[in-house]
């Protein structure tokens, strides 16, 4: 299987997928821009939760993709570029990594979840 990247340059990966982390973390080297890896529809786009800037993801993106259940998300940004109800496509910037919600450090938390 064949993965598109958020990052459209260099990056690394600074943590796995485990039981208590459904995801991979990414640190752009090049850039810090995150780009659409599916083409699909923005569901969410802003603070995972408003109250509280310190709680899960922070500010995310989250995107259905053209076709399917999954949904993708793009988590700890500092900046989102997309607004719910955006058509993305492949490569389409979608926000700026960040430090938001619960993180330790600028990265994008990138996971896919099926069934939402």
């Amino acid at each position: 299987m064949t993965m598109n990247s958020p990052y459209m340059g260099d990056f690394k990966v600074t943590q796995t997928k485990h039981a208590a982390h459904d995801g991979l973390d990414l640190v752009g080297l090049d850039h810090k821009e995150i780009h659409s890896t599916v083409n699909g529809t923005v569901e969410r786009a802003g603070w995972e939760n408003a109250a509280n800037h310190k709680q899960g993801f922070g500010l995310y993106v989250r995107i259905k993709k053209d076709g399917s259940s999954d949904r993708y998300y793009y988590g700890h940004m500092s900046e989102v570029r997309v607004k719910v109800g955006d058509h993305v496509s492949i490569t389409d910037v979608i926000g700026i990594e960040g430090a938001t919600g619960n993180s330790t450090g600028s990265h994008c938390h990138y996971c896919v979840r099926g069934n939402a």
